[in-house]
């Protein structure tokens, strides 16, 4: 009796641990899905801009056919996210092989036409990578494009400061010469994530 009743203890034991360890969340071992084009938007429009060098830079005609535009929208004075996400552009355009990287143009556009003039993208932009490219324009347009894009951006003013900071959507857009949107990317979505989602899209 005494030996049924420890088979019958030992059964009870390892059901209770096997259902603790199957309830135990699982580690992840994929990357961070690749967002989606936003429901109802999944096209942006051609634009005019200058670029750093104070040259002007005409998406439909700098943009050829088969190639594409990596672009984050961001600010300079930015302190955390937009130099996180511009080093990542860094890392993702020396990241993709050669014959993939010539057809991506990773572009910074200023949500803060304002401040970031030609010059003052001149001596930001290029200390992340020389193929970036930053574009700035007239306040009207600028912001006439941001719209167009469905960017989120607001003026936050912060009384610890003299000068206001920049409250934006943090999306990367990967987009085609037609300026159809392929890959929305996440700041959680790292340089290998998306130097892998690229790859794939072109191929």
């Amino acid at each position: 009796m005494k030996n049924l009743q420890f088979v019958l203890w030992g059964v009870v034991a390892l059901t209770f641990i096997g259902f603790i360890i199957i309830s135990l969340p699982k580690k992840e071992t994929s990357s961070p899905s690749i967002a989606m084009p936003i429901a109802g938007f999944n096209k942006g429009t051609h634009f005019t801009l200058t670029d750093h060098n104070g040259d002007v830079f005409n998406s439909n005609d700098k943009i050829a056919e088969g190639e594409y535009s990596l672009i984050f929208f961001g600010f300079t004075h930015c302190p955390v996210i937009c130099p996180t996400e511009l080093q990542k552009f860094a890392e993702i355009m020396d990241e993709l092989p050669a014959q993939v990287a010539n057809k991506i143009h990773p572009l910074f556009i200023t949500i803060d036409p304002e401040r970031d003039t030609v010059n003052v993208l001149k001596d930001y932009v290029p200390l992340f990578h020389p193929s970036i490219v930053g574009l700035t324009g007239e306040v009207a347009n600028v912001h006439k494009i941001l719209k167009t894009w469905k960017v989120f951006y607001t003026k936050v003013n912060d009384p610890e400061f003299t000068e206001y900071t920049m409250d934006h959507s943090t999306y990367a857009y990967l987009v085609d010469d037609n300026m159809t949107i392929k890959s929305l990317y996440r700041m959680k979505n790292t340089s290998d994530d998306i130097v892998d989602n690229i790859s794939k899209t072109l191929n």
